[in-house]
């Protein structure tokens, strides 16, 4: 670290940039596309206000389409402004970078993300609706991949390594994360039939998903439920372990 720094800084300039920043500088910083990584991420860790919701729209426009570093600290400050902030949150530029940043490559900013959705109770129905919408779209697709492939289903080659397949698993389990935090009866036909949908997958990881959004609707299918409880997963039955009663 030291060796990469001493490479870009002198001993002064690297010094310099834990001395006390202003707004206005910090601001500065992240308008500048040419200012480096290392100066933007100081600048945003030493955010603590906004002085306009423009302000937060150039903050904001750092969780995507920037180098993971500056993404995920990004990610990480949008949960310690939704309760002084959260109308800021609202506008259609703040929740298109929240909806893809729901999947980003780094799982650490898609769970900031969720639990950023999860603090704001404001933006659950439209991600609602949007996130369904997202993952009816990549059903298709992995619907196209199963017809050609036949691996997602068959036990026999789920750990076979393909990148296509596990970016849209990846995609899929956070789009069912982000639905267990903001699904609603509003949609509960559409949601019912995604999840007879994923309860299906080899993958243990997005049936567990599925389970955890059945315990959070209300009357979600017996059948359904049965299937999760029966699953040789513990992650998967623990979510509804003490949710259903019934013989097995």
């Amino acid at each position: 670290m030291d060796n990469v720094l001493n490479e870009t800084y002198t001993k002064e300039q690297y010094e310099s940039f834990f001395d006390e920043i202003s707004y206005d500088e910090i601001m500065t910083n992240l308008k500048n596309e040419n200012t480096d990584d290392f100066k933007k991420i100081f600048s945003i860790i030493n955010l603590s206000e906004f002085l306009s919701e423009n302000d937060f729209i150039i903050f904001i426009n750092h969780l995507t389409n920037h180098t993971t570093p500056i993404r995920e600290v990004v990610a990480y400050k949008l949960e310690e402004f939704t309760k002084d902030y959260k109308g800021y949150f609202l506008n259609e530029f703040s929740k298109n970078k929240l909806l893809d940043g729901i999947i980003d490559i780094n799982p650490n900013i898609s769970r900031a993300v969720c639990n950023v959705i999860n603090l704001i109770n404001e933006l659950k129905p439209d991600f609602e609706t949007e996130i369904i919408k997202r993952i009816d779209e990549l059903l298709f697709k992995i619907k196209e991949y199963q017809n050609s492939t036949g691996d997602l289903f068959d036990n026999d080659k789920k750990n076979r390594k393909n990148h296509a397949k596990n970016k849209k698993l990846f995609s899929l389990y956070w789009y069912l994360e982000a639905l267990s935090v903001c699904a609603s009866n509003k949609n509960y036909e559409k949601i019912i039939e995604i999840l007879k949908n994923t309860i299906k997958f080899c993958d243990y990881t997005i049936r567990e998903k599925t389970a955890k959004i059945l315990i959070k609707i209300d009357n979600a299918p017996i059948e359904l439920l049965q299937i999760a409880k029966k699953d040789q997963n513990f992650y998967v039955k623990n979510q509804v372990y003490d949710k259903i009663n019934f013989e097995d």
